[in-house]
């Protein structure tokens, strides 16, 4: 069993909290941005951090593969894939259309991820085939409806390319719950 802080200071050893928080709430809190962000959600990261292919050397590294969420601190346009607050487009897209958005990203609770060196199913299935490494339930997206008119798949649902791990919890669910969107 891992403690509190033992899993914040092994996700700190991957992360920066800009990573897994939107820009304007990493100037207005800084390294307390950590506070908004739920210790299952980051211990489930932290597991598939430093087991997933554990031990393929990429990039010198000998744990693991690394993992992309967030890349506006390096220039990039990605900023929701973590905490989303009232302010961020999304959310504040769905309030302004007066429309119900209780996604897990709200509450810290859910993460937007790609691992270097797997796709978006691979690491699904790799999350479902390792379930007893994850001590709490979980959930994961799995496919979305293709709303590309120029798609040959258009209207079908199609595997969704990244990863979306949250630890929303429903009774009924299974150890490892994938849904579509």
């Amino acid at each position: 069993m891992m403690f509190d802080d033992d899993i914040l200071n092994g996700i700190k050893e991957y992360f920066d909290v800009r990573e897994l928080v939107d820009k304007k709430t990493f100037t207005k809190y800084g390294q307390k941005s950590w506070q908004f962000l739920d210790l299952r959600m980051l211990h489930c990261i932290l597991i598939i951090r430093e087991e997933i292919y554990k031990g393929k050397k990429v990039q010198g590294m000998d744990t693991g593969l690394p993992i992309t969420a967030n890349t506006w601190l390096w220039g990039g346009d990605l900023d929701e894939r973590g905490l989303r607050t009232n302010i961020c487009d999304t959310v504040k897209g769905k309030t302004d259309d007066k429309t119900l958005y209780l996604s897990a990203h709200v509450q810290g609770k859910a993460l937007d991820f790609d691992v270097k060196g797997m796709t978006a199913i691979e690491v699904r299935e790799w999350i479902v085939d390792n379930h007893r490494l994850f001590p709490y339930k979980l959930r994961l997206e799995d496919k979305k409806k293709d709303r590309d008119k120029n798609s040959k798949t258009y209207g079908q649902m199609i595997p969704i390319s990244w990863v979306h791990l949250d630890v929303y919890w429903l009774d009924k669910n299974s150890k490892v719950y994938l849904f579509d969107v």
